[in-house]
């Protein structure tokens, strides 16, 4: 059963949430969100209300902090579970938008995009199997954007400024 409990203050403090599904606007639950305990099932949680703005992909386990779900602050105003977080995993990068151009096919995790891919930036890729988490540096760190199954013809498809991935990580790594 997928839970996910929001509180406004570290440690599980203060004003809680108890959140069982899809959520679009959690403002009128919370202020802000410090700690999060995931009872069940795998989320991404979203900085802004319809799942908009910085993505924070968290799974079962206690965040007694933001900064533990590598949050940059402590918005979170929407949610949603992720529906395929389980493999077989499999994608194909390309470096031009429309899925055009050189592509590379990736069926597990990537430390340094860079190291194996001749173009600067990812422009458009597909999700045949599995779901995926982009990063924007290597080494799975910095912001990170949540690829489920499907076709994306442009980065801003998966809710980036910017084609560059610097890392990728199947869900099942995360």
């Amino acid at each position: 059963m997928e839970k996910i409990v929001f509180y406004e203050d570290k440690d599980f403090q203060g004003r809680s949430y108890d959140c069982k599904g899809d959520s679009a606007d959690l403002c009128g639950y919370f202020r802000r969100c410090n700690s999060v305990k995931v009872e069940g099932g795998w989320w991404v949680l979203y900085e802004r209300p319809n799942y908009m703005g910085y993505q924070y992909i968290i799974g079962p386990g206690k965040y007694n902090d933001y900064q533990r779900w590598m949050g940059f602050n402590n918005c979170v105003r929407s949610c949603r579970i992720i529906k395929n977080a389980g493999g077989p995993y499999k994608l194909r990068l390309y470096e031009r938008p429309n899925f055009d151009g050189q592509s590379l096919e990736v069926a597990e995790n990537m430390a340094s995009v860079q190291e194996q891919w001749e173009s600067r930036e990812v422009q458009s890729c597909k999700v045949l199997e599995g779901s995926w988490v982009f990063f924007e540096q290597p080494n799975f760190r910095g912001r990170q954007y949540l690829l489920e199954r499907g076709e994306y013809q442009r980065y801003s498809d998966w809710g980036a400024v910017k084609g560059i991935v610097g890392s990728i990580r199947t869900m099942m790594n995360v």
